[in-house]
């Protein structure tokens, strides 16, 4: 049955670009969250590799892994970081939960849950 009111295809191309719009944006939100955590992981296979060669403290890796997430606008909170040993037994854990969003109305539609264990790796 085809449409011939002008009206009522004006009205459904507005409906398909909304829809358009809000899978695009979930799309963009979801892409840029995964790009955005796997820079993250990478940095924190760098700090770790350093932090282990360099004996630092507990506290200077998670600042360090604060700043980048910060920098990154990732939702990790200090106590999600996990220090266990140092040196050449260094093990860090972070978990953390990040929220895809309805475009505009900025509800929860998904949660995207991050683990991340790094262990420190000796010269070979």
């Amino acid at each position: 049955m085809p449409i011939d009111n002008p009206g009522t295809k004006r009205l459904v191309f507005l409906l398909w670009m909304m829809v358009a719009f809000f899978y695009f944006y979930l799309s963009y939100d979801y892409v840029r969250v995964m790009k955005h955590d796997q820079q993250f992981a990478d940095y924190l296979h760098h700090v770790v590799q350093l932090a282990g060669t360099e004996e630092r403290a507990p506290k200077e890796i998670r600042a360090l892994l604060l700043v980048r997430a910060e920098q990154l606008s990732l939702p990790i909170r200090g106590e999600q970081i996990a220090v266990a040993g140092g040196g050449q037994s260094l093990s860090v854990s972070v978990k953390y939960d990040v929220d895809i969003e309805i475009p505009l109305v900025q509800r929860e539609i998904y949660r995207r849950r991050f683990e991340h264990k790094e262990r420190f790796q000796g010269p070979q």
